[in-house]
């Protein structure tokens, strides 16, 4: 087979012109001209596929960059706030110490000067508080140097001062004019001279009689000429004795609180019209009351800082007669 192949071509002036190839070269020629074209198209796509991928990488790598320059920005302003935060703590925490420092100091001076006045009204009784000292033997524990406190001294009297005024029968049970006083007196019934053991208290029939101290209800029942009757036992040699009463709010073994209606105000037993009798006993012996009836503007005294103790009900009665219908003068019978 012949390896040659002509190409003719044919003008239009009848002039023809022949080309001469080799089949092997034209073949030769057309696969290396579709390699070329295969090879070219290859690294077009992959130049287009690099190109591409950096323009990605390269807007990722902007927007990394804004998010960084965002991030920095923000976490300046962070810092900005926290150092702002630290000093306004910083100054609070002064402050707050200042502040402290002040209301102990004003907690102090009002501490001090109230238990100098309860000093006072409690020498004026007669009351002296002690400290209680107890057995040591038996006893042990680590050792525990005190803290050293500005008030602490002032907040131990204090809690001896309310723990004793507490028990104490201070102020008055109810309201009123007083129609018979504590001592020798004539007996309104039958005119003879006699003791009186405690106070009457002119009232209204019902209305409520208090406890003048924190107690437990030793006696309450009818005796006899003290009518219907209450004592209450409050556990330092002390007892409050109310008498001639209409009715009883409490029974045996209750325990009151100072300011707790006990009862109300009646005509029960030797008497002569609505009053009270009240007695106040000291191991067991009649004590005038008007000392302890005196300290009746004593809750005013005690409004002071406490730690351990509760918060009490102030409770105070007028030292004037209420507008009642007229009684006249009544004695308890010994």
């Amino acid at each position: 087979m012949s390896d040659r192949l002509h190409i003719i071509l044919a003008g239009d002036e009848g002039k023809a012109r022949t080309f001469l190839f080799s089949k092997r070269r034209l073949k030769l020629t057309c696969f290396l001209t579709i390699a070329l074209f295969i090879t070219l198209t290859v690294i077009s796509y992959n130049a287009y596929h690099f190109f591409y991928t950096n323009k990605v990488l390269s807007n990722q790598v902007t927007e990394l960059n804004k998010k960084l320059l965002n991030s920095n920005h923000l976490k300046e302003m962070l810092a900005l706030q926290v150092q702002d935060l630290q000093e306004l703590n910083s100054n609070q925490k002064e402050n707050f110490q200042q502040e402290k420092a002040t209301l102990l100091n004003t907690a102090v001076s009002e501490l001090e000067e109230r238990s100098g006045m309860i000093e006072r009204i409690m020498s004026n009784i007669g009351v002296e508080v002690k400290d209680v000292v107890k057995d040591s033997s038996n006893s042990g524990g680590p050792f525990i140097a005190p803290k050293e406190s500005v008030g602490a001294d002032l907040l131990y009297r204090s809690d001896r001062y309310m723990e004793t005024i507490s028990l104490l029968p201070l102020g008055r049970p109810v309201p009123g004019l007083v129609t018979s006083k504590f001592g020798h007196r004539t007996d309104p019934l039958n005119g003879k001279k006699g003791f009186h053991s405690g106070v009457d208290f002119r009232g209204r029939s019902g209305q409520d009689i208090i406890a003048t101290a924190d107690g437990v209800i030793s006696k309450a029942f009818f005796n006899g000429s003290y009518g219907k009757y209450i004592e209450i036992n409050h556990g330092n040699g002390y007892t409050t004795k109310f008498a001639h009463m209409k009715k009883l709010l409490v029974k045996r073994g209750d325990r009151v609180k100072r300011g707790q209606a006990i009862g109300t105000l009646g005509n029960s037993g030797r008497s002569t019209g609505p009053h009270l009798h009240y007695e106040v006993c000291l191991n067991k012996k009649p004590v005038n009351p008007s000392k302890f009836m005196r300290v009746d503007k004593l809750s005013q005294v005690l409004i002071i800082p406490q730690l351990n103790t509760k918060k009490k009900q102030k409770i105070k009665f007028p030292l004037t007669a209420q507008n009642t219908r007229t009684a006249s003068p009544v004695a308890l019978e010994k």
